[in-house]
């Protein structure tokens, strides 16, 4: 298998891995999370933290930034919206068919989502070690709450090649419906499934470090049911796709 998402940077890959668009967008973002520790930190020592039990919201804020921030930049980069655009795409509004597209999903595409996915969650590493010392959370919790970012932002990942499948990458109805499932996905459902609502189980891991091993079990399975069946649906839609593809070229032959 060659493995385009490393080298090819032009517009039939959805989102190179070292492009410079995905490396300023990430960058841009541990910028963000950065700031936001520097600015909401706690001055406390974390010996007067431990003592008194009153833990700091610096946890949550660092880890729910990077959760949101994270999981903007997978869709976008599902969606093919973290590339080069060529000339054909900006002069005459047409479209490659992508690597992605043209591949088998489960040969392909799933196995460049879970690595991107983790590779573009590296660089908050320290940020997020950082925040977790200040707050005094112990290991156990640091793990769950990176497996709580990975999940998200795969699924948010998953749904942005969706999205790509259905409407293309310039479309304008499937800009605002991806984005209008990950709202759905990360926010609304603290009103209607709060259960699996990830803003809610950080914020459970900062208040309770010890505990939320309930919650952290049911919303992983969620999830993970959810991303099991965003992977089957993008498999046949791209299966269909290249089926089809192959069948007009042998009528055009």
């Amino acid at each position: 298998m060659k493995l385009y998402f490393l080298t090819d940077e032009s517009e039939k890959s959805l989102a190179p891995f070292f492009s410079r668009p995905v490396l300023d967008t990430v960058m841009g973002s541990v910028f963000i999370v950065g700031a936001l520790l520097i600015v909401f930190g706690s001055r406390r020592p974390v010996s007067e933290i431990i003592a008194t039990g009153n833990e700091p919201t610096i946890f949550f804020l660092g880890f729910a930034a990077t959760l949101i921030v994270n999981c903007y930049v997978n869709l976008s980069c599902g969606g093919g919206e973290r590339v080069r655009r060529g000339y054909h795409m900006m002069h005459y509004h047409t479209e490659k068919p992508t690597h992605e597209k043209e591949i088998d999903f489960y040969r392909y595409a799933m196995i460049e989502f879970f690595w991107h996915t983790l590779l573009l969650l590296l660089p908050f590493l320290p940020l997020l070690s950082l925040a977790a010392f200040c707050s005094a959370v112990p290991m156990a919790t640091f793990i769950m709450a990176l497996c709580v970012l990975l999940s998200m932002s795969l699924f948010c990942r998953m749904s942005g090649f969706l999205s790509y499948l259905f409407w293309g990458r310039s479309s304008t109805l499937g800009y605002f419906a991806a984005r209008a499932w990950m709202i759905a996905a990360v926010f609304a459902t603290i009103l209607f499934a709060p259960a699996v609502n990830p803003l809610r189980l950080l914020y459970l891991f900062n208040q309770s470090p010890d505990g939320g091993g309930q919650s952290f079990g049911i919303y992983l399975a969620v999830v993970s049911l959810a991303i099991l069946i965003l992977i089957l649906v993008n498999g046949v839609l791209v299966r269909r796709y290249i089926n089809k593809s192959g069948g007009s070229e042998v009528q055009g032959s």
